[in-house]
């Protein structure tokens, strides 16, 4: 037998202070009071994690940072450069613009 409790999120417009209870509802905030409080969508949370699930190497995807990059690239200016084996992209300096590179794909 599972038994799950669906919880309700709750915000105070006034302090803006959040908070959650499972069977509980409440008409004031308590923290300062204020009876003007609001029941969050907790969906649009549930929504973010489906969306970026297929990301992580756990769900056979191929996760954040999962692999070497294979060029080093100046966000300031765009310039790029092959990337060297064993030599980080943050220890070359772009030579436009004398930024660190960064690890892009």
């Amino acid at each position: 037998m599972i038994n799950i409790t669906v919880k309700k999120e709750y915000k105070c417009n006034i302090c803006k202070f959040q908070w959650q209870k499972g069977e509980l509802t409440y008409e004031k905030c308590p923290d300062c009071g204020s009876v003007d409080i609001t029941l969050v969508d907790s969906q649009k949370d549930d929504e973010y994690i489906n969306e970026n699930i297929s990301i992580r190497r756990s769900y056979g995807g191929n996760g954040r940072g999962g692999r070497a990059p294979r060029v080093c690239k100046c966000h300031n200016c765009g310039y790029e450069s092959p990337k060297t084996r064993g030599a980080p992209c943050r220890n070359q300096k772009c030579p436009e613009c004398n930024t660190p590179l960064c690890g892009a794909d």
